[in-house]
C-alpha cells in the first residue's frame, strides 16, 4: 500500500508541497542559527527523502545560510519552509544532502508525529522548557556537525 500523500505550504498559499514517503526523523532544534531563521525560539522540523518532495505551486528561494545548509523561504511572505544540508553530517544520518528537513508548522497537519530529540540546546531560552524526556545534545557534542563545519573553514552555530 503506498504512503499516504502528506501536503503543506506557506502562509500566503504561494508555495505548496506534496511529501509521498514516509518521515524519516523528527527534531526541535534550538541553536541560534534556527532561532534566528524561523524568527521563533525554537524550530521543529521533520526529515523526508528529497526525492519524495514534490512542489505543486511555485517554490521557495533558497538561501545559503551557511557553509554546510540552505534554506527556503516562500518568494511571496517570507514562511520558512524547508531546510537542506549541502555535505552528509554523520549524526543524525538523516542529516545529507539526499534529505530535506521540512518546518512542521508548514505541514497542514502537523501533529505528524512525535520529535525524536533535541539539539543545540545551549541556545534553548531559559523560559522555553521541555520534560518530554527525549535526547538533548549540544551543537558542540555533535562531531559530525563540528568536523563538516571545520572542513569548509567555519565556525559552529552561535550559541
Amino acid at each position: 500500500m503506498a504512503e499516504p500523500v502528506i501536503t503543506g505550504g506557506c502562509l500566503c498559499g504561494r508555495v505548496r508541497y506534496e511529501l509521498s514517503g514516509p518521515p524519516l526523523d523528527m527534531g526541535t532544534c534550538h541553536c541560534r542559527n534556527c532561532q534566528r531563521w524561523s524568527g521563533s525560539p525554537f524550530h521543529s522540523s521533520v526529515a523526508f527523502a528529497l526525492t519524495d518532495l514534490r512542489f505543486t505551486r511555485s517554490q521557495p528561494v533558497w538561501y545559503e545560510s551557511s557553509s554546510i545548509m540552505e534554506r527556503g523561504f516562500c518568494p511571496g511572505c517570507g514562511s520558512p519552509l524547508a531546510f537542506r544540508y549541502l555535505v552528509s553530517i554523520e549524526d543524525p544520518p538523516t542529516a545529507n544532502p539526499g534529505t530535506v528537513w521540512i518546518s512542521v508548522g508548514s505541514l497542514d497537519e502537523p501533529e505528524i508525529r512525535s520529535p525524536d530529540w533535541h539539539f543545540g540546546v545551549e541556545g534553548q531560552l531559559s523560559w522555553v522548557k521541555f520534560d518530554d524526556g527525549l535526547p538533548r545534545t549540544r551543537c558542540d557534542e555533535s562531531l559530525g556537525l563540528t568536523k563538516a563545519y571545520a572542513s569548509w573553514g567555519a565556525d559552529q552555530p552561535e550559541s
